[in-house]
């Protein structure tokens, strides 16, 4: 019961983060041990939306908005860019492992 109500706290956290513009956030990359996968286009249009989840181990990430549906999955520090969007974004994050490490997920737009 604790992890569906943390998973709606964080998707509920995420909606009005997402709502209401407030979408960037800003990060400590001084630790050299944790690894980031990137996937993102180089060409970056001043809409694009990225959704960012950090967490060491395994997890998978629901997002919708105005490109439909998405379910990502990984391990490991990502940034995924979902495009050019002028809409609402929503993601909902959960951990797929025991960690008990806190996993963030944010939906940042580029300006």
């Amino acid at each position: 019961m604790k992890k569906l109500q943390l998973a709606l706290l964080v998707f509920v956290m995420v909606f009005i983060v997402a709502v209401s513009g407030c979408t960037s956030t800003t990060s400590n990359t001084s630790d050299s041990s944790s690894s980031q996968n990137t996937s993102s286009s180089n060409a970056s249009v001043s809409n694009d939306v990225s959704v960012v989840i950090n967490y060491s181990g395994s997890w998978a990430c629901d997002v919708s908005g105005p490109f439909g549906y998405r379910s990502l999955s990984g391990t490991g520090n990502q940034t995924t860019n979902m495009g050019a969007v002028t809409e609402s974004v929503t993601a909902a994050a959960r951990k797929t492992n025991d960690g008990t490490k806190t996993l963030t997920v944010t939906i940042k737009k580029r300006r």
